[in-house]
């Protein structure tokens, strides 16, 4: 190979190297036809309310631009989308999301080693941001090294890393290993991995008549504008099934209608299971109003510890 030609390839494979390891969550957008099919995939049964939606490539969701967290996030999660990458390096930043760019990941710093220990909590998981989403043989990430395979599933996990996609949690009493979260989270994943596919709801609630706590850089009180919900709330739907289930938690001891994750007789997922009226009440949406009302209703009715039991084989 003349020497020329052989330098020619080798400064093109260095810009392409560093042009891939350059790409970020600001290159992930999507076309209008693109998140009009996000919106088909992940909203089941529709969308509960009427805010502005957000689509991404593994979820939806509306935005609370008053406390700059989500409002309530929709989801589907099948076994494949479990084959995440390991969280180090850039799969396991937190990024600015340049279409609501208001929160960034220092914004939280400084409250997780207090007594609050607030934690950045996903509202959708990480561990289903993985898969072959656009089915081209291909994966986010080289295994050997962790570099960007496909910038398009790459995107998938950019964007569930994304700070709109983030909440202030009570880490070690909810989000973390042995919270009531955690736990519910820790039962879907091992449900997606024995083959079953969901469909999913979760979101924040802040309750009008209760002030609103506040958290922003610790050594910064100016900043402080991130609202720590009041409660939170998820639903874990089967569509094969026709089955759902709601859980509603009690984030900061103030909402009466969800399960107190303080209170040591909650054990786990199963005490804070509640009709999906109460989560409706709580939060102001109608799930499943896309459905004929018997579809609803039975969705709705479903909502029980029986259930639940049936699902998991009677563990907690």
């Amino acid at each position: 190979m003349p020497v020329r030609e052989g330098i020619c390839g080798l400064i093109l494979s260095i810009s392409f190297a560093v042009s891939a390891q350059a790409f970020g969550l600001a290159d992930c957008t999507l076309d209008d036809s693109a998140a009009e099919e996000s919106r088909i995939e992940h909203l089941y049964g529709g969308a509960p309310d009427d805010a502005e939606i957000h689509a991404r490539r593994a979820y939806v969701f509306a935005y609370n631009g008053a406390f700059k967290v989500p409002q309530w996030a929709a989801w589907s999660a099948t076994k494949e989308f479990r084959d995440t990458p390991k969280r180090k390096k850039r799969w396991k930043t937190l990024r600015t999301d340049p279409l609501l760019p208001d929160v960034k990941a220092r914004d939280y710093r400084g409250w997780f080693d207090t007594t609050e220990n607030y934690a950045r909590g996903h509202i959708v998981p990480y561990f289903i941001s993985g898969g072959d989403r656009d089915n081209d043989g291909m994966d986010a990430e080289f295994e050997e090294n962790l570099r960007v395979e496909d910038e398009d599933d790459a995107c998938t996990v950019f964007e569930i890393n994304a700070m709109s996609n983030i909440a202030p949690q009570f880490h070690t009493r909810f989000n973390g290993q042995p919270g009531v979260w955690w736990l519910l989270e820790t039962h879907v994943r091992s449900m997606l991995d024995h083959g079953r596919e969901f469909q999913l709801f979760a979101g924040t609630i802040f309750l009008d008549d209760v002030q609103v706590r506040k958290i922003g850089r610790k050594d910064a009180p100016e900043t402080w504008d991130i609202g720590v919900p009041h409660g939170f709330f998820k639903i874990v739907i089967d569509p094969a099934r026709e089955q759902a289930i709601g859980f509603l938690f009690d984030h900061a001891g103030d909402l009466a209608s969800g399960c107190n994750i303080d209170d040591a007789s909650v054990a786990g997922p199963a005490h804070c299971i509640r009709d999906i009226t109460q989560i409706e009440a709580a939060t102001g949406l109608k799930f499943f109003a896309a459905f004929s009302n018997a579809k609803r209703q039975r969705l709705l009715k479903g909502s029980t510890p029986a259930t639940w039991s049936t699902w998991i084989g009677g563990e907690d």
